[in-house]
């Protein structure tokens, strides 16, 4: 099958591949010259990438340099990149301590995405897909991330996603879902006390990265009849355990346990 190359974005890369940790500055006339190409075309690959914040340009020199936008998408690609890796051993080591399912999730567009699992053997257990996504609110997942977000996303992620009422438990008034969240800051996990699916219990912990922001989630969930009151203060003890053991990993350092105010 032919391949068929749109013109303008092959050279807006070829632009882009120029800049290098030995040369990250490059002029108008430089990049012509080193491609071959106009420098009214130049010109106006640059002005397009500006403006959309790929790349900048100093007002001293004239010249273009790599903007914020590369850090902001390659940041997306690392971080789940090693979260994934980083969390594998840790929900491996989860499920055979607790033989349920393990679910690690980050925040996507005011939802949890499921980005990994470990399914249990057992009968009864709750199946989580990967690339499926799921209301914050009400999940073990959801909440112990949404506990920890900055106050104006949180309330426009209430104004634009609502608080759905899936079963009896869920909580659907916002003054409740601000206290329980408050009890989940002071606890350091939540529970999903069969609040998005009937007769199934999640105990989650928050995932911090090298900024100190809560960007992931890692929860073991199964059916209510076996996490219940008498094994839930042992499995999160296990989950916060290792969700720190996850955000070291991640970059963060925890400062005599002093947490980034909301």
């Amino acid at each position: 099958m032919e391949r068929k190359i749109i013109q303008s974005i092959d050279r807006a890369l070829q632009v882009l591949e120029l800049f290098s940790l030995e040369k990250p500055e490059w002029g108008i006339t430089e990049i012509s010259k080193a491609l071959n190409i106009y420098k009214s075309n130049v010109h106006n690959v640059l002005t397009t990438l500006a403006e959309k914040g790929f790349v900048i340009k100093d007002s001293k020199t004239d010249k273009y340099k790599l903007g914020i936008k590369f850090f902001e998408l390659g940041s997306i690609v690392i971080k789940n990149m090693d979260l994934r890796k980083i969390a594998h051993p840790y929900m491996e080591k989860l499920l055979k301590e607790f033989n349920e399912t393990v679910h690690l999730g980050i925040l996507v567009e005011g939802e949890i995405l499921s980005i990994e699992q470990e399914e249990s053997g057992q009968s009864l257990s709750p199946r989580i897909f990967i690339g499926k996504k799921a209301p914050l609110h009400c999940t073990g997942v959801g909440k112990a991330i949404m506990a920890y977000l900055p106050k104006d996303k949180f309330a426009f992620t209430i104004k634009e996603m609502g608080l759905i009422r899936y079963t009896e438990g869920t909580i659907s008034n916002e003054e409740e879902l601000e206290k329980e969240l408050e009890k989940i800051r002071e606890q350091g996990y939540a529970v999903d006390n069969m609040e998005h699916e009937e007769g199934v219990r999640c105990v989650a912990g928050p995932i911090r990265d090298y900024t100190g922001k809560v960007s992931a989630s890692l929860s073991v969930s199964g059916p209510a009849f076996r996490i219940n009151e008498n094994n839930i203060p042992n499995i999160a003890k296990k989950v916060k355990e290792y969700c720190d053991c996850i955000s070291k990993e991640m970059g963060y350092i925890n400062y005599a346990g002093k947490y980034p105010k909301l």
